[in-house]
């Protein structure tokens, strides 16, 4: 397999998965959490985001998203939501959309 393939593929992925959360992951958390403490969780993620952005390199995405994973679940726990490391993924992959717009 050539490299413009396996990118070919590997964007397919992203974008079935996006959908996906988008779809069923993020109602079912506004459900679960309530819709304001969903829209403080996730404003702080597009901001965690942000930050990671700024703060690592392109190639140090593995810190970026340790970076804004562990922010998000220290905020959820300040406003004591109780949320799996599934749904702060998916919270994260929305800020992720969210911020590139």
């Amino acid at each position: 397999m050539n490299t413009e393939m396996i990118t070919k593929l590997t964007e397919a992925i992203v974008t079935v998965v996006v959908v996906l959360i988008t779809a069923y992951v993020i109602p079912w958390l506004k459900g679960k959490i309530g819709e304001d403490k969903y829209n403080q969780i996730l404003i702080f993620a597009e901001t965690c985001v942000r930050s990671a952005e700024k703060i690592y390199t392109p190639e140090e995405w593995a810190q970026k998203k340790r970076y804004a994973v562990e922010m998000v679940q220290k905020k959820a726990e300040e406003l004591g939501i109780t949320i799996t490391s599934e749904e702060i993924n998916a919270i994260i992959e929305g800020a992720v959309q969210a911020v590139k717009g």
